[in-house]
């Protein structure tokens, strides 16, 4: 729970002076960096809200957009992979490139409701409409030997491992089957393994499971802290001292003794977490209101309270430096990855070369959509990312040179 009002702005805390009593003294020290690593939590949080909630406005409709435009340009160039006028070259760099641009949607966090199955199946069927049966039959081997690898078996007739080359739906058919039967005999063999193991439970009944006494000595060592802790929790809210704080807490907080409607509305919110807490017996919550509003507080502190209380004070400083420090997963991570830089000036120029990016991205996908809807519009494109790519080879065979020198 935060230590903190999240829409209060807090006063800085001055280090409390010292008291003669060490262990109250390292109270206020970890109670200190409590709030400031609190602080610091909720402005993460806060600055970390802004910046995703900047994205999901600004940025998010583009990222669709441009992955919306990136699926039609692919559909549209796997329209053409059922053409017979490429050269080898041609046809290569026109399945590369259909290629990269699956790979992106498909790790795209932007997809939605994207079905790329039907881009596969077409893919593969018409490539198939090219093969000669020196080509097929090369295929077919590699075929065999992925069924063999995932199935453990294989179709003998060739005639049918071609046909499921050029028929996707023939070939998932036959591995669906396959797995179906896989799963049914693997169940065969778990109902044989737990009537074999009822067998062997009836003649070893008397022994322990292998790990049986280890697994149960951890849990039985937990449980034990578990009990001790809630023990001591239990002691500790037993006492007079805690009771006394609860009691002056509950005056101080009585909503029938503040004349002010607003403050009594206030006070009586915060009443109802203090009797939760008391209820719940919620150490932290009625030390954070025993010290935002009882000035007497620490005197209200035992030495019997303390020796408790520090320790669970430093378990939650711990707590919360991994909170703070450990960072976001998922979609909120990767955004702040890219947003959240060390300035706010850097953090809008991140922003702004996303969006130019984006931006520029958008406008040559529409204009090759537009214009790639012939054989003679997609060639130059086809001979663009050939030349691209020789001199990507170019470029790593001069990287080589240096092994020879």
């Amino acid at each position: 729970m935060s230590l903190r009002h999240p829409g209060r702005k807090q006063p800085a805390r001055q280090p409390s002076p010292a008291t003669g009593n060490p262990a109250l003294d390292l109270f206020h020290r970890n109670w200190q960096a409590l709030e400031k690593l609190q602080a610091k939590i909720d402005k993460q949080a806060l600055n970390c809200r802004d910046i995703y909630q900047r994205f999901t406005s600004e940025i998010e409709p583009l990222e669709r957009q441009q992955c919306e435009l990136i699926f039609a340009l692919a559909k549209r160039l796997v329209d053409f992979t059922a053409r017979k006028s490429f050269t080898l070259w041609q046809r290569e760099t026109l399945h590369h490139w259909i290629h990269d641009l699956i790979s992106y949607i498909e790790s795209n966090p932007f997809r939605g409701e994207m079905d790329l199955a039907p881009l596969f199946h077409q893919i593969q069927t018409n490539t198939a409409l090219h093969m000669d049966d020196e080509q097929l039959d090369y295929q077919c081997d590699v075929l065999t030997q992925m069924l063999m690898e995932t199935c453990g078996h294989c179709p003998d007739d060739i005639d049918t491992l071609r046909e499921m080359l050029k028929n996707p739906d023939r070939l998932n058919e036959y591995m669906m089957n396959a797995a179906r039967q896989h799963m049914a005999e693997e169940c065969n063999t778990v109902d044989k393994e737990e009537d074999d193991r009822f067998d062997d439970d009836e003649l070893f009944a008397d022994e322990p499971l292998f790990g049986t006494e280890q697994q149960d000595a951890f849990a039985h060592a937990r449980a034990r802290r578990e009990q001790e802790e809630e023990a001591r929790i239990e002691q500790l809210f037993s006492k007079s001292s805690l009771k006394q704080l609860y009691r002056k807490l509950a005056l101080a907080l009585h909503p029938d003794r503040e004349p002010d409607p607003v403050m009594q509305a206030e006070k009586t919110r915060i009443m109802g977490q203090l009797s939760q807490a008391w209820e719940n017996k919620e150490m932290f919550t009625l030390l954070q209101l025993a010290h935002t509003h009882l000035p007497e507080f620490d005197n209200l502190l035992s030495d019997e309270n303390l020796a408790y209380l520090n320790p669970m004070l430093k378990r939650q400083l711990r707590e919360l430096e991994v909170s703070y420090y450990g960072g976001q997963d998922g979609l909120m991570g990767a955004v702040l990855h890219k947003f959240k830089q060390s300035s706010k000036k850097k953090t809008e120029q991140a922003f702004a070369e996303h969006r130019d990016y984006l931006l520029r991205d958008i406008d040559h996908l529409t204009a090759q959509l537009a214009e790639i809807t012939t054989l003679q519009t997609l060639k130059p494109y086809l001979a663009a990312r050939w030349d691209q790519q020789q001199m990507r080879w170019d470029e790593e065979e001069d990287d080589m040179e240096w092994l020879f020198r």
